[in-house]
C-alpha cells in the first residue's frame, strides 16, 4: 500500500521533484558524512581549548578567535596570504591568456603543444617543489649560472633564503604548476569567438592591440571570470608547494594561512585556534567567491 502512494506520487504533480531527490540521495549521504560533519565538528572545536598535557578539552567560548586576532602571527599569515593570491591570480593570468593567444593562431602540431603546455599541470606538487629547489639553489641552480653568464648579478642569489624574494620566488613555482589550467580555460573561451567579428575588425582597420582589447577580451569575460575563480580558490588552498619549499619562512614571509593553521593545529597542539583559524579562512573565500558572484552577474549578465 505504501508502494502504491510512492508510486502514485511519483507519477502525478511533485512526482519529478521527488524522484530527483531520490537520484540526488547517494551523493547528499556523501557530503553530509564528507563534508557537512567535518565543517561541523571543526566548528565545535573551535570553541574548546585542548591541554595536551592532561589530553582534556575545556570550552572557551569566543576565546580562540579573540587569541587569533591579537595574535600577530595571524594578521601575517593573513597579510600574506591576500599577497600570495593576488600574486598567483595575477600571473596565471596574464601567463595563460598569453599562451592560449599563441595556441590559437598555431594551427600544425596544436596538439603536441597542447600536451607539452600540459606537463606543469599533471606533475605532482612534489616533482614542481623538487624541480624549483634545484632551479633556485644559490650554488648549483640554473637561474643564479644564467644571471652570472647574462651579468645581470655579481653574486649568486638566494631565492628562497631571502625574506623580500622568497615570496615571490614560490609564486613563480606555483603559477608554472598552475597556469595550464587558466589557459586551457581562456583557450576553450577562444574557440568561440566569432571569426567573422575579427575579420570585420580587420576591415575596419582596427590594430591588433584594439581588436585584442575591444573585441576579444569582452567576448571572453566569462572565461576570465571562470579562471580568475578558479585561481583565487587553488590560492588559498595551497599547502603543499609551500610547505615543501620554504615551511613558511623565511621570518615567516611566506607562511600562508594553510601552513599557519598546519604549524598552530600540529607544532603548537593549539587545535581550537587552528579550528578557529581555518573559520577565519573559510569566510575569506566565501566572501571572495561572493564578490566574485556579484561582479559576474552584474558584468556577465545579457544586457535588456
Amino acid at each position: 500500500m505504501i508502494l502504491g502512494r510512492f508510486r502514485r506520487r511519483l507519477a502525478i504533480g511533485t512526482g519529478r521533484t521527488a524522484l530527483g531527490y531520490l537520484f540526488a540521495a547517494p551523493l547528499l549521504v556523501v557530503l553530509t558524512v564528507a563534508v557537512l560533519l567535518p565543517a561541523l565538528y571543526n566548528t565545535g572545536v573551535a570553541f574548546f581549548r585542548y591541554n595536551a598535557t592532561r589530553d582534556t578539552w575545556r570550552y572557551n567560548g569566543f576565546d580562540n578567535f579573540v587569541g587569533l586576532f591579537q595574535s600577530d602571527a595571524f594578521w601575517n599569515s593573513f597579510w600574506v596570504t591576500l599577497i600570495w593570491v593576488a600574486g598567483n591570480v595575477g600571473l596565471q593570468l596574464v601567463a595563460g591568456f598569453w599562451i592560449a593567444l599563441a595556441l590559437n593562431r598555431i594551427v600544425r602540431f596544436r596538439g603536441a603543444f597542447s600536451a607539452v603546455l600540459l606537463i606543469p599541470w599533471v606533475s605532482s606538487f612534489v616533482v614542481v617543489a623538487v624541480l624549483f629547489l634545484w632551479i633556485y639553489h644559490p650554488q648549483l641552480g640554473v637561474l643564479n649560472d644564467l644571471l652570472l653568464k647574462l651579468g645581470l648579478v655579481s653574486k649568486p642569489v638566494a631565492w628562497l633564503s631571502s625574506p623580500e624574494l622568497a615570496q615571490v620566488s614560490l609564486i613563480m613555482a606555483n603559477s608554472w604548476k598552475f597556469f595550464p589550467l587558466v589557459m586551457i580555460t581562456l583557450f576553450t573561451g577562444l574557440q568561440d569567438v566569432p571569426g567573422e567579428v575579427l575579420e570585420a575588425a580587420e576591415i575596419d582597420g582596427a590594430g591588433r592591440f584594439q581588436t585584442l582589447w575591444r573585441i576579444v577580451v569582452p567576448l571572453l569575460a566569462p572565461s576570465i571570470a571562470t579562471a580568475v575563480l578558479l585561481s583565487t580558490i587553488w590560492g588559498y588552498n595551497s599547502f603543499t608547494l609551500p610547505i615543501i619549499m620554504t615551511a613558511g619562512g623565511p621570518l615567516g614571509s611566506t607562511e600562508i594561512m594553510g601552513l599557519y593553521i598546519y604549524k598552530l593545529a600540529f607544532d603548537a597542539f593549539d587545535f581550537g585556534g587552528a579550528a578557529a583559524a581555518s573559520i577565519v579562512l573559510f569566510v575569506q573565500i566565501l566572501a571572495m567567491v561572493a564578490l566574485y558572484l556579484r561582479f559576474a552577474d552584474r558584468e556577465l549578465a545579457p544586457a535588456g
